[in-house]
């Protein structure tokens, strides 16, 4: 029942005016602090990074976006400013949603239906990000980080060999909130710990045992 309604997204069909946006690469689509009108997207195809960036240029990845999430809908329960940095990661065409409509089609129960499993699936994403960064160290934040790839194959059971394929050194950065340096250096150690082992390219073996070991030692 859960995976049911995690899997419900938003499609154009959901509304009877929308208007087309198109996007490049690398554009900038929002900035978190910025104010404006009350509208909402929903991505129609492409990708897009939500993004926290510091006064000092530092930035924290909190998660991707993709065919059939929304985008500013946060904006449709008035708030005020816009809460994240969003960014195009690819040619993006999104679709502008009113207010007034989105508001009205809340009444309906299919679309309240995937507006739960939207904000469910936010919630999720946005604990993993905080449990993620929350860890004391590098190593231990890519554990956790390995650990939550793992566990959407369905195979991490205590002694399972688990395929994982690893973003850039820089992306994983991103995600951790640390430099691309420091990503490469605890990847060689946990390397040489026997948590990992590169098959190919960016494809890894993550030993469950391992990490787990790894994690417990620490915690101890």
């Amino acid at each position: 029942m859960g995976d049911i309604l995690l899997n419900k997204t938003f499609k154009a069909e959901d509304f009877q005016r929308t208007k087309e946006i198109w996007l490049d690469k690398h554009d900038v689509f929002l900035y978190e602090g910025d104010t404006g009108k009350k509208t909402c997207y929903i991505v129609k195809s492409g990708q897009l990074d939500v993004r926290l960036i510091s006064g000092s240029g530092h930035e924290t990845l909190l998660y991707q976006l993709k065919e059939g999430d929304l985008v500013g809908e946060l904006a449709m329960f008035n708030a005020k400013v816009r809460t994240a940095t969003v960014i195009a990661t690819s040619k993006v065409c999104l679709l502008e949603i009113e207010n007034s409509e989105f508001k009205q089609n809340m009444g309906n129960l299919a679309f309240s239906e995937k507006l739960s499993s939207h904000f469910l699936k936010r919630y999720l994403k946005t604990h993993e990000v905080v449990c993620r960064l929350s860890q004391p160290n590098i190593g231990m934040k890519l554990c956790y980080y390995f650990k939550t790839l793992a566990d959407q194959t369905g195979k991490a059971e205590e002694g399972a060999q688990v395929k994982i394929h690893l973003p850039s050194h820089a992306s994983m950065g991103k995600l951790l909130s640390c430099q691309r340096e420091s990503v490469t250096r605890e990847l060689k150690k946990l390397t040489q710990a026997g948590i990992l082992t590169q098959v190919q390219g960016s494809n890894f073996m993550l030993d469950i045992t391992n990490v787990n070991l790894y994690l417990g030692d620490i915690l101890d």
